[in-house]
């Protein structure tokens, strides 16, 4: 969504934590119109897990990636 293509260039100009917000709006709407388990809201975690990376928050990154990892596998398989 729009949300998620603002929270991109947010990122690229050094605005992580509107990212942040950004992308969590994008996780919101994904979540509602798609469901929990939609390659698009997979994507939305992804995109938070790699703001939070560039926030200095592993552990927090780490938790995101793996719940869109989750979706994309559940979605298309392991393999």
């Amino acid at each position: 969504t729009s949300y998620s293509n603002i929270g991109s260039v947010m990122a690229d100009m050094g605005n992580n934590v509107g990212a942040l917000k950004m992308h969590n709006k994008d996780l919101a709407i994904c979540e509602k119109v798609h469901g929990k388990e939609h390659p698009d809201t997979a994507t939305s975690y992804g995109n938070i897990g790699t703001v939070m990376e560039n926030m200095g928050d592993n552990v927090g990154a780490l938790k995101m990636h793996n719940k869109a990892l989750a979706i994309y596998e559940k979605v298309h398989g392991k393999e």
